[in-house]
């Protein structure tokens, strides 16, 4: 069973009073009815103390009563996370639409609930969120019937950590850019020539520059959108390399090989905000100084991809600020560049069929 997994960001707003409240420490049961075609009506109509540390790798034996089509189980809890401990939600859906919903978190020492961004729910398919600090309760609202986008994807991830660029001070923005530079040609050549293209190579390549690995060691997946993968690959747990580009860019780099014979099919480059400290995010960095980074960040990517695979097929901005852009060579080597609207991070993929 595919699982799915969240570290997420969030953002203060009011919410209604009168909604249900869950605590940490509680496995609970929410009941769904069908009020319009996309109005999803709930009700949470169990909630059971639950004190143990939920583990991502027994995940399938969390749930002991048998799901129905109205039901969400659901276990908001401690929970482990590579080698630290801290808030997990593991969610169920047994409704056989995808739904999306309104969440809202609180940790111990504030009053105010924050709203926090979500996975959308599949029916049969275990969601994880995990947040890397406490927070003591949660309050949901507003599930809704989710309308298919080719762009959804099973797989985001947002992180907040320490700063490390006073003791790396190589660890810059020149620095940066120059490796996504030599990175990106490398990776377009190699998929000119995709029998070659082995996971092993890129391995070899992140351990010389001494990249940390931060995989997360299971199965996740990409949205058709993003890779249609017409011809049903079936793949291995994908590798996952991360770069600081100080002050303002959390690079990872992520691999996704064909699980038969390690080839490459999808390489993959995300930039999210370095945070120079623990949530909430430290003030030190101008909020419309860092949104400059991230445009001209988005500038640069356009710039490098297209000197390499020509001028883009695509190259949209929508209403609400998100920019899209999509490139093919006449190698048929395609990249997708996109950013997000309502916070900061940049996504590039690149592959070929």
């Amino acid at each position: 069973m595919r699982i799915t997994l969240i570290l997420i960001l969030s953002s203060i707003i009011s919410i209604n009073s009168s909604c249900q409240e869950i605590e940490i420490g509680h496995r609970f049961t929410i009941e769904l009815e069908q009020v319009s075609d996309l109005i999803i009506g709930f009700k949470i109509t169990e909630i059971v103390p639950y004190n143990k540390i939920l583990e991502t790798s027994k995940a399938e034996d969390l749930f002991e009563t048998e799901l129905i089509s109205n039901q969400i189980h659901g276990v908001f809890a401690k929970g482990k996370f590579g080698g630290k401990v801290n808030t997990k939600l593991i969610l169920l859906s047994g409704f056989p639409k995808e739904l999306s919903y309104d969440l809202f978190i609180k940790i111990p020492q504030e009053s105010m609930f924050n709203v926090t961004s979500t996975l959308n729910l599949t029916q049969g398919v275990k969601s994880i969120e995990y947040w890397p600090y406490n927070i003591d309760k949660i309050i949901f609202e507003k599930f809704r019937t989710f309308e298919s986008d080719d762009e959804f994807e099973t797989f985001v991830i947002l992180e907040k950590i320490d700063s490390i660029c006073i003791k790396n001070q190589y660890l810059s923005l020149d620095n940066g850019q120059e490796l996504f530079i030599k990175h990106l040609k490398t990776v377009i050549e190699k998929f000119d020539k995709p029998k070659d293209f082995e996971l092993n190579y890129l391995l070899d390549y992140e351990k010389s520059i001494n990249s940390e690995d931060v995989s997360l060691g299971h199965f996740w997946s990409l949205g058709a959108g993003i890779y249609p993968n017409k011809k049903k690959f079936k793949f291995g747990n994908p590798i996952s390399y991360r770069r600081i580009e100080c002050p303002y860019f959390d690079n990872k780099v992520n691999y996704f090989y064909s699980k038969n014979d390690e080839l490459i099919k999808v390489v993959s480059f995300n930039w999210n905000e370095f945070n120079i400290s623990n949530w909430p995010v430290d003030n030190d960095i101008d909020r419309s100084q860092l949104s400059e980074a991230f445009k001209a960040k988005y500038d640069f990517v356009v710039k490098e991809v297209s000197e390499l695979l020509g001028k883009p097929k695509r190259n949209k901005v929508d209403k609400d600020g998100r920019r899209r852009t999509k490139w093919k060579s006449e190698k048929g080597v395609r990249a997708y560049l996109f950013n997000f609207s309502n916070y900061n991070e940049i996504r590039l993929y690149i592959y070929k069929e």
